[in-house]
């Protein structure tokens, strides 16, 4: 699993550096890939979850879990184990709540 590219400068046709690059891999102090556990605790998303975070600028994370993928704040995520460039399977443990809106 890749880890991403980060490059300091843009260079010109020339191969020289013609600007500084300011972007930032790590947003609200996670990394894409990283496995987390999302504790959410009320809404139509509650409830406690586990997979690998896809991290966006406005905060709204993406964790994409067994049972699916669902979008939630930085604030509730807890971090279980940083992306160290290996793909790990996620199964679903037998008594797990599904991402879907029951009732």
């Amino acid at each position: 699993m890749g880890r991403g590219s980060y490059a300091r400068t843009t260079p010109e046709r020339f191969g020289f550096p013609r600007l500084h690059r300011t972007r930032g891999k790590r947003l609200h102090g996670f990394i894409s890939g990283d496995l987390v556990r999302a504790e959410v605790p009320k809404g139509k998303w509650a409830g406690t979850r586990t997979g690998v975070v896809a991290v966006r600028a406005r905060g709204q994370h993406r964790v994409t879990t067994a049972q699916g993928r669902f979008d939630i704040s930085y604030k509730h995520p807890s971090l279980l184990q940083r992306a160290d460039g290996h793909s790990y399977a996620i199964v679903c443990e037998p008594g797990m709540q599904t991402a879907r809106k029951t009732g």
